[in-house]
């Protein structure tokens, strides 16, 4: 028998590829399961600081929502605590980008190269996260406290000043995993995310639910026991399944957007690269 030539061999490798990426979720989560679950205990060391520092926060009654100080001093400390868990993200960013292209993702070396690679990028990022919430506590507390309105007119500010700092979070996870692909400083990438949000905007909402549900859960559930339920599920488990899911999402978009006319060997990474048609003429992703 002759031996299969390298373009054979590589040919039977891409068959061997799922066609789309929700046959991609569901064979990561057959087969590298356990990853998940490591990958997720790394990041939550990374976020054990800020973690800590505001159930202290908590439970000494260091902070006080109706005191515009005690806010600024209880989440200004948390931003470099926060920006340490910017590093664990860099890391499960680079992991996940390597699984979901098939490039023999591993721990724990893939988590910290990928630290190494885009930490400054991803310290820059949640510094300006921390900041923005920051900035949301203390408006919240203003309106609250300070602005003698109540009812109605209260509830839509409220409501407002939490859309803006979601929609602005939304572009800075679609400039994460913008930023472990492509090079690009953080202003230009960052625009590119807020295009993102509203080009895609009905199907980012699902997304976003799903991408922030424990941090919703932290933002508005009062009870400690649900808060501690929630951050051991992300640490066991959805801290790494989150950002592949992310990674996955970013990928089709980047696929239809700028992949095409700037990156066209990387369309469909991970995939398949035949495409095939469904019945009704569409073709998957």
């Amino acid at each position: 028998m002759k031996e299969k030539s390298e373009k054979e061999k590589r040919l039977g490798q891409e068959n061997n590829l799922p066609f789309t990426r929700w046959q991609l979720l569901g064979d990561a989560l057959r087969f590298r399961f356990w990853d998940f679950l490591l990958v997720s205990l790394f990041t939550l060391v990374f976020y054990l600081p800020v973690l800590g520092w505001l159930i202290f926060c908590s439970l000494s009654d260091l902070l006080d929502f109706s005191n515009l100080p005690s806010i600024v001093m209880s989440y200004g400390i948390a931003i470099p605590f926060l920006m340490i868990a910017g590093l664990g993200m860099s890391g499960l960013f680079y992991f996940s980008k390597k699984l979901a292209w098939g490039e023999g993702a591993s721990l724990p070396d893939d988590f910290f190269e990928g630290i190494k690679k885009n930490g400054r990028m991803f310290f820059a990022i949640y510094f300006v996260i921390g900041l923005l919430y920051l900035i949301l506590r203390l408006d919240i507390a203003s309106l609250v406290y300070q602005s003698g309105l109540s009812g109605w007119a209260l509830g839509a500010l409220e409501g407002m000043s939490y859309a803006l700092f979601f929609l602005f979070l939304l572009a800075l996870f679609f400039l994460q995993s913008q930023t472990i692909i492509y090079q690009g400083d953080f202003f230009h990438l960052f625009w590119n995310g807020i295009k993102f949000v509203f080009g895609a905007f009905l199907s980012n909402i699902p997304v976003f639910l799903a991408l922030f549900a424990g941090f919703l859960c932290f933002e508005f559930v009062p009870y400690a026991s649900v808060l501690y339920i929630v951050m051991g599920i992300e640490g066991l488990f959805y801290f790494g399944f989150s950002a592949f899911f992310f990674t996955l999402y970013s990928d089709a978009l980047f696929d239809k957007s700028i992949n095409p006319s700037h990156y066209p060997e990387i369309i469909r990474k991970g995939l398949q690269k035949k495409e095939r048609e469904n019945s009704d003429g569409r073709v998957d992703l």
